[in-house]
């Protein structure tokens, strides 16, 4: 399977957001599957089915995020470890919550719930960059209360998707982007309407992220019946 939860097309490791299905619209800031230990390094998006206009995916760069950061705010931050869950505050950041995106969201993505513990600041095992590890999934920032997670979480975020760090791609049928989920964000604009937008995403395995003191990305929750191998299939490239 493509997504620990999200069930796949028939016989492929292919993970398809259709807008005209309940979770077919990431409209949300994010780093893809950071629920687990080791999410993945890259990830491939295919459009197959682009509206006339609107949809854009818009990527930002969290190793320029972090770089951009008041030398006390990046100290303060690379002491710092989150919660990541599939079992978020979805309509957090939504302005409109429709009501069968929702139960899409609590009866599918969320049919078996995952955790990780990630330090914020990690360092890119290839290029030695110190990147800001955030988006949705985080669910509390260990330490703190919600009230305090949540401040320090829009502090950190809000540098990350300042538009000097960002990148706009407007789609195109058939185009495929390829990016490094270990040092990006990104966000499907929900502009198009009633709009047909399909597009199909595939992830390559990665490893767990690694603090500025050497610690490592560590599980704190997942299904009984889930192996390490069985998370791995799942978010590995077919």
């Amino acid at each position: 399977m493509p997504h620990p939860t999200v069930p796949s097309p028939t016989g492929t490791q292919i993970f398809e957001l259709d807008a005209s299905k309940g979770g077919g619209r990431a409209d949300s800031w994010h780093t893809d599957v950071t629920f687990v230990d080791a999410f993945p390094k890259i990830s491939i998006l295919r459009g197959v089915t682009i509206p006339q206009y609107g949809g854009d995916t818009i990527w930002a760069n969290t190793a320029a995020a972090y770089e951009g950061l008041p030398e006390p705010l990046k100290r303060f931050a690379e002491e710092l470890w989150a919660v990541h869950s599939n079992d978020y505050d979805y309509g957090a950041t939504r302005t409109i919550v429709e009501q069968e995106r929702l139960r899409h969201h609590q009866n599918v993505f969320v049919s078996a719930v995952f955790e990780a513990e990630h330090p914020i600041v990690h360092v890119h095992p290839v290029s030695g960059e110190r990147a800001l590890l955030l988006g949705h999934f985080i669910k509390k920032i260990v330490g703190f209360s919600s009230t305090e997670s949540a401040r320090i979480f829009q502090l950190l975020q809000d540098r990350v998707i300042r538009p000097e760090n960002t990148v706009r791609w407007n789609w195109r049928q058939d185009d495929v982007a390829i990016w490094d989920n270990r040092a990006t964000q990104h966000f499907a604009v929900n502009d198009y309407g009633d709009q047909p937008r399909l597009v199909r995403r595939v992830t390559i395995e990665g490893e767990r992220a690694v603090a500025v003191d050497g610690q490592r990305s560590r599980t704190r929750k997942r299904p009984d019946a889930v192996n390490d191998d069985q998370i791995r299939a799942a978010i590995a490239m077919a």
